[in-house]
Order: C-alpha cells, then sequence, then structure tokens
C-alpha cells in the first residue's frame, strides 16, 4: 500500500497532536492536583463526582441550618431561664407579703417590683436572635407580646432539617409556654395580678396567685426541658454532618485528585514523548522533502 505525502503528513500531525495533549493534561494534574478535570478524562468517576459534590454540598446546607437552630434554641433557652428566676422571686414575695402581718404600704413596695419583674419577663419574651423574634411563632418580625402582656404571635412551629427529609421542632410555641393557651396560665397576666392585689393591700388574692405563678413556673420547665431535647438533635446532627462532609471530601480526593508522584512522573515522560514525536515528525518531513527534489 502506498503511502501518500498527505498521509505521512498527516500520521505525523495527529502524533504530535497527541503527545501535546497527553502533555497538556499531565500539566494540568500537576497544577491543580485534580486527575479529573473535564469528565471525558473519567467519565465514571465524574458521574460520581457529581453525585458526592451534591451530597456535599446538600449536608452542608443541612448544617448550616442545625447549626443556626442550636444557637437560636440556645438564645431561648436562656432567655427561659431569666423568666423561670423572675417568676421564682414572683413567688416568694406572693409567699411573703401574702402573711398579714405586712402594711399596705409594705405591700405597694412589693407592688412595684413585681412590675420590674413584669417588664423583666416581657423583655424575655419578646427576645430576638438576630432579625427574627424568636416566640412569635411564624410571626416573627414583630414582638410577640405587647407592652400589655397580650401576645401577638401565632401559634406556628419552625422545623430545620437534620437530615435529608427529616425534620425538628426548632421553636417553642409561646401561646402555650406564656400565653395560656390549651388550658395554661398566663404568665405575664399572673404578675399584674399579683402586683394588682398588692397595691389592693388584699393578702387573700395575694396568696391566691401562688397556684398560677406554680403552674406558670412548670410551664417553663417543661418548655425549658422541651428545647434541650432539640438542642441535643441539632447538636447530634452538626456532628453528624461534619463527620460525613469529611468522609466525602475524602471520596471525592480519591476520586479527583491526582497523585503528585504519579502525575510528576507522567509529565516527564509526556514532555519526552512530545520532544521525541517532534524530532521524529521533522525527520521525516526532511526525508519526504529530499524525496520531492530528486
Amino acid at each position: 500500500m502506498r503511502i501518500t505525502e498527505a498521509t505521512l503528513y498527516q500520521r505525523t500531525l495527529d502524533s504530535a497532536n497527541t503527545a501535546m495533549a497527553n502533555l497538556a493534561r499531565a500539566q494540568g494534574e500537576v497544577s491543580t492536583g485534580l486527575r479529573v478535570q473535564a469528565p471525558g478524562d473519567d467519565p465514571q468517576a465524574a458521574g460520581m463526582l457529581v453525585r458526592h459534590r451534591f451530597d456535599q454540598a446538600r449536608t452542608t446546607a443541612i448544617q448550616s441550618g442545625a447549626q443556626r437552630a442550636t444557637e437560636e434554641l440556645n438564645a431561648a433557652d436562656s432567655a427561659l431561664g431569666s423568666l423561670g428566676t423572675t417568676l421564682a422571686r414572683a413567688q416568694v414575695l406572693a409567699t411573703q407579703f401574702g402573711n398579714d402581718t405586712y402594711t399596705a404600704s409594705d405591700r405597694a413596695a412589693a407592688a412595684a417590683e413585681v412590675d420590674g419583674l413584669f417588664q423583666q419577663g416581657l423583655a424575655d419574651l419578646n427576645i430576638r436572635f438576630g432579625d427574627r423574634f424568636i416566640f412569635g411563632g411564624n410571626k416573627d418580625n414583630q414582638t410577640p407580646f405587647g407592652d400589655n402582656g397580650v401576645y401577638r404571635g401565632d401559634a406556628g412551629i419552625r422545623q430545620v432539617e437534620v437530615a435529608p427529609g427529616v425534620y425538628e421542632q426548632s421553636s417553642v410555641r409561646a401561646d402555650i409556654m406564656a400565653a395560656g393557651a390549651g388550658g395554661g396560665v398566663d404568665v405575664l397576666q399572673t404578675l399584674k395580678d399579683l402586683a394588682a392585689a398588692l397595691r389592693a393591700d388584699d393578702s387573700g388574692a395575694v396568696r391566691g396567685t401562688l397556684s398560677g405563678l406554680s403552674d406558670a413556673c412548670n410551664q417553663i420547665s417543661t418548655a425549658r426541658s422541651q428545647v434541650g431535647t432539640s438542642v441535643n438533635i441539632f447538636t447530634s446532627a452538626v456532628d453528624t454532618c461534619a463527620s460525613q462532609i469529611v468522609d466525602t471530601k475524602q471520596v471525592i480526593g480519591e476520586l479527583g485528585d491526582a497523585d503528585v508522584m504519579d502525575a510528576s512522573s507522567r509529565l516527564s515522560l509526556a514532555q519526552y514523548a512530545l520532544n521525541a514525536t517532534l524530532t521524529a515528525a521533522k525527520q521525516t518531513l526532511s526525508f519526504s522533502l529530499v524525496d520531492l527534489m530528486k
């Protein structure tokens, strides 16, 4: 079979192009540290890399949401702890000034202190985390409790993903915990009732608030227990996600990262092969030109 000059030239050009492509790929692996730089480098590995990177992004998003939920719930727990302290002090005052030995002046002074406790409780229940009021349900862009202590939020409960498709409660229903929905007591109203009884110098009415104050303390305690359980779940989710992210990064590295020593060796071989190809091409084309001149 006779090989034409055009065929010889094309074969030489193809060999040179192949050698240059191999060199470029080896240089890319060494400079980027990546074995799979394009789908064509390893189609199967490239497909797996896409899936693992998607999983990594999803896990990272879940971790971020769970971490924020943990921080918000910790803020809620701190506020509820303060509210519990406020109610405990109110119980002490109700017990003390429910005794008939105290005078109207004494109870008036105690009423002023209870007014301060009411304001502290109101501040605790209107706490913000970031740009959100955390005890307002889904109405988190306004103070959930008005100046008079009336609840203005709703019964919404926020949920945050802790695993793909699995959600955990990340907020407290303040209408139940503090506003008395579902048969409970209105925490802030109970403080107002105590202050009113003290101002009225009515020792019997003062003693009558003790039951409501006890129920209010129990409601806050129950809410804190719920918050604690949720914090544990979200903390566990954050830790699990962190472990999964590390594992996924390792898999991605094994699939797509280049072996530095191997890539460097192949780079040297590719450079040598290109030089050899170009030298051979030069000689081949030179001989061809000589034959044409004869």
